[in-house]
């Protein structure tokens, strides 16, 4: 059926957008991790990227938790 194909297609496209997502999410997290270790504040970072104040930080925080 054309429809249950178009919808196995429509999964596997959202699966593959998911994986480049996190795959940005990551590389966006290590940008951000440097840009604070330069003293880039976690104000500066948000009113630049679009994002509040606390995503930064929990973006932050969880590079922190991975590390130790």
């Amino acid at each position: 059926e054309l429809l249950v194909a178009e919808s196995q297609q429509l999964t596997e496209t959202m699966r593959e957008m998911q994986a480049r997502i996190a795959t940005c999410g990551d590389t966006r997290r290590g940008v951000w991790v440097e840009l604070n270790r330069r003293g880039i504040s976690q104000k500066k970072i948000a009113e630049a990227t679009g994002v509040t104040e606390h995503t930064v930080y929990l973006e932050l925080r969880k590079n922190r938790e991975n590390s130790t």
